[in-house]
């Protein structure tokens, strides 16, 4: 890191103000304190000024002193801060806000922010503080870490500070008080372990932009969407902005590269969007996206991925993506009356790599379970269920899975797109454990499906239903192996749940903007009283209340509620063929298994079941072959690269 600069090129009135300053707040410290004193008066003396230097940033011994203190005894340093950076624009209404300590000090860290840089605009007293002790003691407003650290008491001692906050109040009925297009001013102080707290860092502004939409945590918000003139050979360009929530590059501790990716593709209209005539356009390599992300065309051109490369709250860009019109069967007289729409579904790229599947035997030798019956270490892409076909997915190899499962106002865009037959067919009009979605016959074709909550988990899916959806989507069903991969991290973990190894408990909350009483931490299960109902995806990932990181029930790669909320569709391990990606249309290609097949089955348990369901390996439903409808089922898609 670099020095912010010697305190020899610093003026004497300065040091004079800093040493009078440090000595003043010593009257008002414990008497432990008082040992501050010594190196503050050796410092402004120049006795002990070693060769390295001083730094005005830190103002405490750096490298090249005798090492007589440190962050755990009664000398704390001051914190420097990293992000947002002094002056950003455009910084998410749930920022990160991060500072790190010199010398790889261990302490835990207490921020600071207002709409004032004097930190009093709350009668004295700042708009929030965040004293990150392992009771996590919070004031009007709060900072929830989201990047693994803080789950146990030890782990709140960090060289460096919680990389990703989430604000959310106790006492405000909105769950992101941050304003958007609003000046906001942060500072930090450190604390030892003995409870020693250092002086506070600089003041640093920033200004917000605004969440890229509504939900909690957020599918990507596309706008703008343009074509440009051919460009010829059959194709044209497809421009859109695209903006998101909490996109992420990262490696888990056993060593698996991840990221965030939005799987994006295109329908088309060649007669104005009349009803019947949407269908799936054929991609091209070319195109380009902004910083923070790169393209990639799948195999079969049927879409792109779009892999971010950065860790952002809020991420923004403009893409442009090559239609290949031509191969999608329109002619250049199609094109005057042309429009399209650009779908984006949240994905995660899962790397490539062995893992432990069926821990403890849990899931017994049904559906020909790859290990007959043990739990087994899948060490290749060859480790396959005995007959199953050269290539069938299981997990060993990259492939991407959806973020989230399927919610009720994706599902609504893709009633919308449909002919009005197979929409009315694929529409389920109940109104019950969470679901609720319309059909409005007086409005335009294109706007006659919507979600009263567009962010709940559709649930009510038969596996028609499913198959539709996820073929239209040119998404699969993943296989209960690859459900399994997704879920735990790389070889040698063989954790029970996704989040790790601890039960969820039985604590309760009513979470904004849902209605009743439901499991607060880790998973949407259990059918408690009040709360027989799905909720938001990524529910327990948004912030609304403090949870540790294996709270939220992500998987180590991110993917969330893998266990509870929805039972979700799989292809089980008597499922011999490889599948093949859907095809742009809600007729699922030939190979997927019939709606009743015993070959397809489901995994991770529903907001009903009780918590031994809930284990990443149970396999009780993985035969499933009722085709009905069902309040519990859902489904979320996977892709190979």
């Amino acid at each position: 890191m670099e020095r912010p600069g010697n305190i020899k090129n610093l003026s004497l009135s300065f040091l004079i103000k800093e040493g009078v300053r440090r000595i003043l707040s010593l009257f008002t410290a414990p008497v432990s304190g008082i040992i501050r004193l010594v190196p503050v008066i050796l410092a402004l003396s120049g006795i002990f000024s070693p060769a390295s230097g001083i730094y005005a940033a830190d103002f405490y011994p750096g490298n090249g002193w005798a090492s007589t203190t440190s962050a755990t005894d009664n000398w704390v340093p001051i914190p420097l801060l990293v992000s947002p950076a002094e002056g950003a624009a455009g910084v998410s209404q749930s920022p990160s806000l991060q500072a790190v300590l010199r010398e790889n000090a261990t302490v835990q860290y207490h921020f600071q922010l207002d709409g004032l840089a004097a930190m009093n605009s709350q009668g004295g007293s700042p708009l929030y503080s965040f004293d990150q002790t392992a009771g996590q003691t919070f004031t009007q407003g709060a900072f929830a870490g989201q990047n693994a650290v803080v789950s146990v008491s030890s782990d709140a001692y960090l060289a460096v500070s919680t990389g990703a906050f989430t604000f959310y109040s106790g006492t405000r009925a909105v769950t992101v008080p941050l304003s958007a297009n609003t000046k906001y001013y942060f500072r930090a102080r450190a604390k030892s372990a003995v409870g020693i707290f250092s002086l506070w860092s600089s003041t640093w502004s920033f200004t917000t932009g605004e969440f890229a939409g509504s939900a909690p945590i957020n599918n990507a918000a596309i706008a703008n969407v343009s074509i440009s003139s051919p460009a010829g050979a059959g194709t044209m360009s497809v421009n859109f902005a695209i903006r998101e929530n909490n996109v992420s590059t990262g490696t888990t501790d056993s060593g698996g590269a991840y990221n965030t990716a939005d799987w994006i593709f295109i329908k088309f209209s060649t007669q104005a969007g009349a009803d019947g005539t949407w269908n799936h356009a054929v991609m091209s390599a070319g195109g380009g996206v902004g910083a923070g992300a790169n393209l990639t065309l799948a195999a079969d051109n049927m879409g792109v991925f779009l892999n971010h490369t950065v860790n952002q709250s809020l991420w923004t860009s403009t893409a442009t993506l090559v239609w290949n019109y031509a191969a999608s069967g329109v002619s250049d007289g199609d094109l005057w009356q042309m429009q399209v729409k650009v779908f984006s579904i949240s994905m995660i790229k899962i790397p490539s790599g062995g893992f432990v599947y069926n821990v403890g035997g849990i899931g017994g030798s049904g559906s020909n379970n790859f290990g007959g019956g043990s739990e087994a270490n899948v060490g290749s892409a060859s480790d396959l269920p005995a007959g199953a076909a050269v290539g069938w997915p299981n997990g060993f190899n990259s492939f991407y899975m959806a973020r989230y499962e399927v919610s009720q106002g994706l599902y609504a865009h893709f009633l919308n797109t449909l002919p009005s037959a197979s929409a009315s067919t694929l529409h389920y009009a109940v109104i019950a454990n969470g679901h609720n979605m319309t059909y409005t016959a007086g409005n335009p074709y294109g706007s006659r499906y919507a979600a009263a909550n567009p962010n709940a988990a559709k649930n009510y899916m038969s596996t028609s239903d499913a198959w539709s959806f996820l073929s239209w989507a040119a998404l699969r069903p993943p296989t209960e192996m690859e459900f399994e991969k997704a879920s735990r991290d790389l070889f040698p973990d063989a954790r029970v749940y996704p989040w790790g190894d601890t039960a969820p408990g039985l604590e309760v909350y009513s979470p904004p903007n849902e209605g009743g009483t439901h499991i607060r931490n880790y998973v949407n299960y259990n059918g408690t009283t009040g709360g027989l109902k799905v909720l938001d995806v990524g529910r327990y990932m948004s912030g609304d209340v403090y949870r540790t990181p294996a709270q939220t029930g992500a998987s180590p790669y991110g993917l969330a509620d893998l266990s509870g909320n929805v039972w979700e569709f799989s292809l089980n391990c008597s499922y011999l063929s490889v599948p093949s990606n859907g095809n742009g249309f809600v007729a699922w290609p030939s190979d997927w298994p019939a709606v009743d097949s015993v070959r397809k089955g489901m995994r991770g348990g529903s907001f009903a079941n009780p918590v031994l369901i809930k284990r990443i390996s149970a396999r009780g439903s993985a035969s499933w072959t009722d085709a009905t409808r069902w309040e519990r089922v859902g489904v979320r898609g996977a892709r190979m690269p």
